[in-house]
């Protein structure tokens, strides 16, 4: 039985990808010049993402400081997910839904790219976007089963990941945010 329930998760795991690069392979190229050249501008990336996709977040976010493929320069970018310590202090004033719209504020410059990685629109998410859209940034979401609560939102990139649960969309994530690294160095290197 494990190994039926092995093949299934792979199986599954194979149809969100596949289904999801049919949808969104022309936007992720799209999106990856789009950095490299903002990077080759000075501009930075600025990854925002809450709950099981935190992980998700911080770990893209150090593939594009080091590296993935190929030795190459860092690249500017910035994982902002959930602090304990901004939470409780927010929360204390009834302002937690604008936890990472103050990082956004303390850290992200006009002309900035920030990537939102979520699995819904939580007020807290909407309203950095808002923040991040009031700045001057460039925004980009990409969302596991919450595209149409984005769409009204107008982020400059969507892409939305079809996954059948959390745990393929996560794994969907990971996978679209290493490709966009991976386009990106080979953008800037040449690979």
């Amino acid at each position: 039985m494990t190994e039926s329930r092995l093949f299934t998760a792979y199986q599954n795991h194979s149809d969100a990808l596949e289904q999801s690069l049919a949808i969104n392979a022309g936007r992720i190229e799209s999106y990856a010049k789009t950095l490299a050249e903002s990077f080759a501008a000075g501009q930075r990336l600025l990854i925002v993402a809450s709950g099981s996709l935190a992980g998700v977040a911080s770990t893209l976010a150090n593939a594009f400081l080091y590296r993935l493929e190929i030795e190459r320069p860092s690249l500017p970018a910035v994982a902002l997910s959930h602090s304990d310590g901004l939470a409780l202090l927010l929360s204390g004033s009834g302002d937690l839904e604008q936890i990472f719209s103050c990082q956004l504020q303390a850290q992200a410059n006009e002309a900035d790219h920030v990537l939102f990685l979520v699995s819904s629109a939580s007020t807290a998410l909407i309203n950095a976007h808002k923040s991040a859209i009031d700045i001057g940034c460039s925004t980009a979401v990409i969302c596991i089963g919450a595209e149409s609560s984005w769409k009204k939102e107008s982020p400059a990139v969507l892409i939305p990941l079809m996954a059948p649960s959390s745990a393929r969309g996560i794994e969907a994530a990971l996978f679209f945010g290493h490709m966009l690294c991976e386009l990106v160095e080979a953008e800037l290197f040449g690979l």
